[in-house]
């Protein structure tokens, strides 16, 4: 009896070996494809984070420049503050004690570590010129002292303008009365307008950050923030409403003998 040989080796016939090869090929597209999609969708997330982290920056960096003058206000008054907002030459002072200054506007670059508002770093507006005009009333991106931190990420430029008539009725913001039984009282309202921005993150030239920051904060065409957005620089801009009430208390003194009678208050001590 014969034995019949028998042979184990096969081999795939050539149109089979194509097909697994078509296979692979669409794995490794589908494969770069999921990639592809993955890293934009990383880097989506990623702008979204970042421009988060600037609005949140820049808010924070323009609170801190209103808040700075409302606890001023409501601060003692002889802290140092205090008397550079107040006073005759203050950014509320002026305002309110002479008449003739209600229609100005002042611009001011905040500068949190040094002093607070000085007239000689500010300008002040009146009609369409400049009553005060100095080169150091607006931020300047070169100048390190005008970042509001020495890592010299955000600047704030500041505007105050005093609005008449507070509620509606004309001449409301005069003396309520003149009896030595009342409380003599001066009201003003204030828009306050803190705009802060992030130079290092737009692509425009130093000259043009310069030019924006002198824009009316207050205007709804041109404004500061608008010409920020149109030089691609990163900004936001608060507006805080303030009302200042300037109290002037009389005090009946009764003098008897060179003594006072009948009143504790400082107003009536005898010398």
């Amino acid at each position: 009896m014969k034995s019949i040989p028998q042979s184990f080796t096969s081999s795939l016939p050539s149109a089979q070996r194509g097909a697994v090869l078509i296979v692979v090929l669409l794995f490794l597209i589908l494969i770069t494809v999921i990639g592809v999609v993955a890293v934009r969708n990383s880097s989506t997330d990623l702008k979204l984070a970042t421009s988060d982290q600037i609005d949140t920056v820049l808010i924070q960096a323009a609170d801190r420049a209103n808040s700075k003058i409302e606890r001023a206000i409501n601060g003692p008054p002889d802290s140092e503050t205090y008397l550079q907002i107040m006073s005759r030459t203050g950014i509320i002072g002026r305002y309110v004690l002479d008449e003739d200054n209600r229609g100005d506007i002042i611009d001011f670059c905040y500068r949190p570590r040094s002093r607070f508002f000085n007239i000689d770093n500010a300008v002040v507006r009146r009609g369409t010129g400049k009553l005060v005009n100095n080169t150091t009333g607006y931020c300047d991106p070169q100048n390190a002292d005008d970042y509001t931190s020495a890592r010299q990420t955000t600047m704030t430029q500041v505007m105050i303008k005093n609005i008449p008539d507070i509620d509606g009725r004309r001449f409301s913001q005069y003396a309520l009365g003149n009896d030595s039984a009342q409380n003599n009282a001066t009201k003003l309202k204030f828009e306050v307008y803190s705009t802060a921005v992030l130079p290092a993150y737009g692509n425009s030239s130093t000259s043009q950050v310069r030019a924006c920051f002198q824009k009316d904060a207050s205007s709804s065409t041109d404004s500061v923030s608008q010409c920020m957005a149109n030089n691609g620089i990163p900004s936001k801009t608060l507006v805080e409403t303030i009302v200042v009430e300037n109290l002037q208390r009389s005090e009946y003194c009764r003098l008897f003998g060179g003594k006072t009678v009948g009143s504790t208050n400082n107003l009536c001590s005898s010398s």
